[in-house]
């Protein structure tokens, strides 16, 4: 095999202990990692939802005034 090659596969194997070697070293455990991403997730989930359910409501007024 080539070297870069060997290199790359090395350092894909090698990745995923990485990361969780710099997530304590955060000090935040793995578990804690996931629960600060799904409530950031769930966070712009309402975020994005809020200004839609907004207009949502001022058309039906306006449609029921309308009426």
């Amino acid at each position: 095999m080539s070297q870069p090659f060997e290199v790359t596969t090395e350092t894909a194997k090698a990745a995923p202990p990485a990361v969780v070697s710099l997530m304590h070293v955060g000090g935040m455990t793995p578990a804690d990692w996931v629960t600060v991403l799904t409530l950031l997730y769930l966070a712009l989930q309402i975020g994005l939802l809020i200004p839609r359910y907004v207009s949502r409501l001022r058309e039906y007024w306006e449609n029921r005034r309308g009426s």
